[in-house]
């Protein structure tokens, strides 16, 4: 049985954790948290699924072995076919390169546009196996099912993502809930996006070019433009000749103008917004996320699309099923060697038939088309 390591066993890693095991992995989970390590086993218990844990720093597994732990292993001792970070983002170039440097297959949630340039500037100076970042939902596998659009059609015009993580019931004058941290909310609403515009690469302001749509079982809904979401698709759609390709962020009519009041008028910093954020929506667990794909041909009027709505369960958070189960479903490919040849790895290298038979797998009310 190939073996996989998850260092983090929090909100996205146990979602990562019982996704590698549905998918024929044995999983070693890793968390400095003794109270991470009892809920992800208590609650993966209670799905039938097992995994060993050890309680430690995963940077420190790399150079020594842990006498608290029972199997009383190191990293390297443990031979993982891959490692899949869900530490926040600030951990994951230390640990990318300690992959790297002993040549281990790495996959992370991504979360920083910086430090996801940073490992894979280091991938493809030094790594011997693959190693991916920025695999999350956006960026990651809504990009990949961008990747889908554009192989069924063969060539395009024009790529456009849209995804939103929403509350079921939307409260306040925000009508928004956090489901991942306020400081990296404020980092997409602040910094300024990269598309392309008409065969160039242009930068726009974040929270610009509203537009208004209708989503099936959730109403009217406004897009806009927010940071972070495009990653390595900008790079592998301009060199195809795609003359349009952006990502927006789908919210409640109303959201975005009172954010940019917030952020703009009022100058809020980091430790304000998120501050504010918390107090006027909190986090939430009752959510759904919304994705929207749309691949155009214009010379031959020919269009690939793909519009999905998931709804948290009794296990598991919508953001949680879309993220994590996610991540397993290309962390399970990187395990399987199919990659080998590669450093950096980007959304254009996965195999979208191996993609596609994980998803159905690990999340199969997405229903993911090939």
């Amino acid at each position: 049985m190939k073996k996989a390591i998850v260092a983090g066993l929090g909100i996205q890693g146990v979602a990562i954790a019982y996704g590698m095991r549905a998918l024929g992995y044995q999983v070693l989970g890793i968390d400095i948290s003794p109270g991470n390590i009892k809920n992800a086993v208590g609650l993966l218990a209670r799905l039938g699924t097992e995994i060993d844990t050890i309680e430690s720093d995963i940077l420190a597994l790399f150079e020594r072995r842990d006498i608290r732990s029972r199997s009383a292993q190191n990293v390297i001792e443990y031979d993982p076919d891959v490692l899949i970070s869900a530490l926040p983002f600030h951990l994951n170039y230390e640990l990318a390169s300690l992959c790297i440097r002993h040549g281990v297959r790495y996959c992370d949630l991504g979360g920083n546009i910086d430090t996801s340039d940073q490992i894979n500037a280091l991938a493809r100076q030094s790594a011997r196996l693959p190693v991916m970042t920025d695999l999350g939902l956006a960026p990651g596998i809504a990009n990949i099912i961008a990747e889908l659009g554009y192989r069924h059609l063969g060539r395009a015009d024009s790529v456009r993502i849209m995804v939103g993580g929403l509350p079921t019931r939307p409260k306040g004058s925000l009508k928004y809930g956090l489901t991942f941290s306020p400081q990296g909310l404020y980092n997409e609403y602040r910094e300024d996006c990269l598309i392309i515009r008409d065969g160039a690469k242009a930068v726009v302001e974040p929270l610009t070019e509203v537009e208004r749509l209708h989503f099936d079982g959730v109403g009217e809904l406004e897009a806009f433009h927010t940071s972070g979401g495009i990653s390595n698709t900008l790079d592998t759609m301009m060199s195809r000749g795609v003359r349009e390709c952006s990502y927006k962020t789908l919210r409640f009519p109303g959201h975005v103008e009172l954010v940019r009041s917030l952020l703009f008028e009022r100058g809020m910093d980091l430790e304000m917004f998120s501050q504010a954020m918390i107090n006027a929506c909190g986090f939430i667990e009752d959510d759904q996320v919304l994705i929207d794909v749309s691949v155009r041909d214009h010379g031959s009027d020919r269009e690939w699309s793909m519009r999905c709505r998931v709804l948290r369960d009794k296990n598991f958070t919508a953001m949680q099923k879309t993220t994590g189960l996610g991540a397993a479903a290309v962390g399970a490919i990187l395990g399987s060697g199919v990659l080998d040849g590669g450093k950096s790895v980007v959304y254009a290298d996965i195999p979208t038939d191996d993609f596609v038979r994980n998803m159905r797998t690990v999340l199969p009310e997405m229903d993911i088309g090939g």
